[in-house]
């Protein structure tokens, strides 16, 4: 995903996602008549292209295709933010306000502030905006409730301490799961910690962000756990914090794959430490597979890497059936982005009957902080499921 500056030729796109999200994804919210009034069916009911170069417009294009588009004004205000109607909840958004939050930093805008539709509130409210006032406008004849949003930027000019972003997972029999749950929470709060921590009979997997202090201090608290000991995590850093809360979920599993009896604290494939990785990938005898789902790899994976088109994660056996089950005695190497998926994928593979499965320890995260980028043979950029989308 390319995000950039409005050019005059984008009118005629700009102009027509406008039209398509505000009927097509503002509709749940608002009457056909206020549709109508908010967006005509004259596509040029505005000059789209002085209008957009007045302003600072951020455009995200994929594969030369317009996918949305956001306004930032010398002032602080957020004009038009809208996302194309095929690619909501995509991290479109997310792209185009980074965008905008990085230009308002750069211009010492200490304030941010937008009229967000009932439809783009709960957006903005994620990213750190509260509402100052709800307020009915009147636009073409038609009355409108939207909300008047701001979030104050002048911590930022601060430069305090980088946050850390902890991810990490561990496989062990957590049969009181739930009652660890509330603990926890208490722990991070105590603490200011956002991010997920997911719990389940079979472990623990959390990316986790806050200060060096309050990191260190969860990870000694869950390594007190005898069934936590062994637990390793990841670490890398951010200017602005990537979560906006803390949610501690319960769930059957730590990653849904819906295979009974795979159990990774008992048996998994061959861990290779990154810097082995390469040498191991680069044979020609090894087949290598990107086990993440296929949003996940369009940003970037290795080279030569296989893309089993995974829409979720559960679909690997599936994979597997169709694909690999002829030649049990091939060399397999999976890899995915922390690791977690390749521990549950590489235990299903030896359960199926491989001899030689393989998988990158600490997955992509670590390769990217260990190895050196003239030695990496990783291309693009690495998805997070966080508001910093990539690294």
């Amino acid at each position: 995903m390319l995000i950039r500056l409005f050019q005059k030729q984008d009118s005629d796109r700009i102009a027509q996602l406008f039209h398509d999200t505000v009927h097509e994804v503002n509709n749940q919210d608002y009457s056909p008549d206020q549709l109508k009034a908010w967006s005509p069916d004259d596509l040029h009911f505005i000059d789209w292209e002085d209008f957009c170069t007045k302003i600072f417009t951020y455009i995200a294009e994929e594969e030369g295709e317009i996918i949305g588009f956001g306004q930032l004004e010398a002032n602080g205000h957020i004009n038009c933010f809208y996302c194309h109607k095929d690619y909501q909840r995509c991290g479109v958004g997310t792209r185009i306000y980074r965008e905008i939050e990085a230009k308002a930093l750069e211009l010492k805008i200490e304030r941010l502030f937008v009229e967000a539709s009932i439809t783009a509130r709960a957006f903005f409210k994620s990213r750190g905006f509260a509402v100052v006032k709800e307020q009915q406008v009147i636009c073409r004849g038609e009355k409108f409730t939207n909300f008047v949003m701001e979030k104050l930027l002048q911590k930022y000019f601060e430069k305090p301490e980088p946050f850390v972003v902890a991810t990490f997972y561990h496989f062990a029999d957590l049969a009181n799961y739930k009652s660890m749950r509330p603990a926890i929470t208490d722990f991070c709060n105590s603490h200011d910690l956002k991010g997920v921590i997911l719990l389940a009979p079979e472990g623990i997997n959390s990316t986790i962000a806050g200060s060096r202090l309050g990191i260190d201090a969860l990870l000694s608290y869950l390594r007190s756990d005898s069934r936590l000991q062994a637990l390793e995590h990841k670490e890398t850093f951010c200017n602005v914090k990537p979560y906006q809360k803390l949610r501690v979920r319960l769930k059957k599993e730590l990653v849904k794959f819906g295979v009974s009896g795979i159990d990774p604290s008992r048996e998994v494939g061959v861990y290779v430490e990154p810097k082995d990785w390469n040498a191991l990938i680069t044979d020609p005898d090894v087949v290598v597979i990107d086990t993440r789902n296929i949003y996940e790899v369009e940003f970037g994976t290795f080279k030569g890497a296989i893309n089993p088109n995974l829409d979720f994660f559960h679909e690997f056996p599936k994979y597997v059936e169709g694909n690999l089950k002829t030649n049990k005695r091939q060399k397999i190497a999976m890899f995915c982005t922390g690791g977690i998926r390749c521990e549950k994928a590489s235990a299903y593979m030896l359960a199926q009957g491989f001899d030689e499965v393989y998988h990158l320890k600490g997955g992509i995260l670590k390769y990217l902080a260990e190895v050196s980028s003239e030695e990496s043979l990783w291309q693009g950029e690495c998805f997070v499921f966080d508001d910093r989308i990539t690294l």
